[in-house]
């Protein structure tokens, strides 16, 4: 005979606690009632059942914790501290609270916790209360606070990048943690002296003469702000210059006449002193003027965007046209001595032109296709011209009107375009430039050999569109390198160690620098004077 069973086990969960259910954990204390019922049928068709004993468990407590960082990495000065947000979330299964510690800090760092009395994110200035360890969170609940950090005082050389450790402890299980860190990575700061605004926007460069930066809007108006001194920051004139047009090229001077490129092809003379308007240089009609003119002799060149320089004498008169070279002329030429002038010309070629008729004396090929912008450097002391190209590469000339005599005296591939002028350390004898790539180039004016480290590409670096400043502070034998980039960093760089560099940052204000800065003078109370495309003008001190 054989006897056929049907078993249940049926288990009663009894909740002790009314809470929600939480990510798969039953709350500590929950008991768990469970019964035994047996059921089975004998050969005679006859049921029967069999209840066991109720057993009751409770749920013991299990510790855990979730830690999540808002911001992981953030850029600081010396001395300067920054607030990172953090959530500390209970995802044990019961009441708890939990410790707070640094680790290992490197020397000089500080670590802190604050509380973040009203979780916005954001260190109030009222949230002063330093802690060590939470409040005792119930399961799921989270907690908000900041870890803050404090870097040394000291400026920093080279790579500065620091992990800053710190635990966060179970108090119910001290095996039960959470190890997190943030980075802090040190920047020496480069602030301005003063700070100025032009209405409208600035396209072109900042001259300096006479103790002023003037500088010309894309609203058709010009301004002067004293550089230094007890009126460093302020207007020079009680209201800005009507030029009538946007200014994109550079304010040339000769004593304290302003020469002033505008964008309708015309040249406004200006009185520095007064402001007062001279004349009217008018070179083509609706023809933009993107470089700066040039004097020589008392005439007046003046390149513009139809690919022509323009000769003018002292009256005004228009003594010479060149010839068509390509579609545009931004280069502003070079005119030392008195019988010639270079410049780069919209078909990528750089060319000597004789003053007298413009004509062209020879003509060699920099940027094949593309429109040279780089202005031409020339070494006098060398005879020596230095100009780069669109396609990357830079190249030094013999600067000599004699057509006869082999010109390239060396070629520098810089691997991007070189869209801004070269700058020539005389005292080193290097020549500098940027490229589009966020690099900055440095040459042996000799045999075109990269100086010693160079390459290189300062932190952060955007587009380097503009002439970089190379120049050592009286009294100093460091060079520093002074350039602004497309994404708003202006840097301070020690030529000779680049590691050592100053920053700094305008990108989250909207600024741009894509035109060369200009300095007043090597005293250590001169300034780099730079402009933004969004209208800020900056005076930085020298290094």
């Amino acid at each position: 005979m054989r006897t056929h069973y049907r078993v249940w086990l049926s288990l009663a969960i009894v909740c002790a606690l009314n809470i929600a259910a939480f990510a798969q954990m039953t709350p500590a204390g929950t008991q768990i009632q469970l019964q035994a019922t047996a059921t089975y049928t004998d050969s005679n068709g006859n049921t029967y059942t069999s209840v066991s004993n109720t057993v009751t468990l409770t749920v013991a407590q299990v510790a855990d914790v979730q830690v999540t960082l808002a911001v992981q990495n953030a850029t600081l000065n010396p001395g300067s501290s920054y607030n990172f947000p953090v959530t500390v979330k209970n995802t044990g299964n019961g009441d708890d609270f939990y410790q707070l510690s640094a680790g290992t800090l490197p020397a000089g760092w500080s670590v802190i916790f604050v509380e973040d009395t009203n979780g916005n994110g954001q260190r109030d200035s009222n949230e002063n209360t330093t802690i060590s360890r939470t409040p005792t969170l119930r399961m799921g609940e989270e907690y908000k606070m900041f870890v803050t950090v404090t870097a040394p005082p000291d400026p920093v050389t080279g790579s500065s990048v620091q992990e800053l450790p710190f635990r966060v402890t179970s108090n119910f299980d001290n095996q039960k943690f959470a190890l997190n860190s943030v980075s802090a990575d040190v920047v020496n700061p480069f602030s301005p002296l003063w700070t100025a605004s032009v209405p409208g926007g600035v396209q072109g460069d900042v001259t300096i003469t006479g103790g002023k930066a003037v500088i010309g809007s894309t609203s058709g108006q010009l301004y002067t702000y004293w550089v230094k001194g007890q009126n460093a920051g302020t207007t020079a004139w009680d209201t800005p210059v009507n030029i009538g047009a946007a200014m994109s090229g550079r304010v040339s001077a000769r004593g304290s006449t302003l020469f002033v490129p505008t964008a309708d092809g015309r040249v406004q003379m200006v009185d520095l002193n007064s402001g007062a308007v001279q004349g009217t240089r008018t070179v083509a009609s609706g023809v933009s003027i993107a470089a700066s003119p040039v004097m020589q002799n008392g005439i007046l060149f003046v390149p513009a965007q139809d690919g022509r320089i323009r000769a003018f004498d002292a009256n005004g008169m228009l003594l010479a046209v060149s010839n068509q070279w390509g579609s545009e002329f931004s280069s502003t030429p070079s005119a030392p001595g008195t019988t010639h002038l270079w410049a780069g010309t919209g078909d990528g070629f750089v060319v000597c032109f004789r003053s007298s008729d413009l004509q062209g004396e020879w003509a060699e090929i920099v940027s094949p296709g593309q429109p040279v912008t780089s202005s031409p450097w020339i070494d006098l002391a060398t005879n020596t011209l230095f100009i780069g190209g669109q396609n990357g590469l830079f190249y030094a000339m013999n600067a000599t009107p004699d057509p006869t005599v082999p010109h390239v005296r060396w070629m520098y591939d810089a691997g991007a375009a070189i869209v801004g002028s070269p700058f020539f350390d005389w005292v080193a004898k290097v020549v500098y430039f940027g490229t589009v790539d966020g690099k900055i180039h440095a040459v042996h004016a000799a045999d075109g050999t990269a100086k010693s480290g160079y390459p290189i590409q300062p932190r952060d670096a955007g587009k380097f569109l503009g002439m970089p400043i190379v120049v050592r502070k009286s009294g100093s034998n460091t060079p520093y390198i002074y350039i602004g980039g497309d994404n708003g960093k202006f840097y301070a760089i020690n030529a000779d160690n680049p590691q050592e560099f100053y920053l700094y940052d305008g990108s989250n204000n909207g600024e741009s620098f894509v035109r060369s800065p200009s300095i007043s003078g090597l005293s250590a109370d001169d300034v780099i004077v730079a402009a933004s495309t969004n209208g800020k003008v900056l005076a930085f001190p020298l290094k």
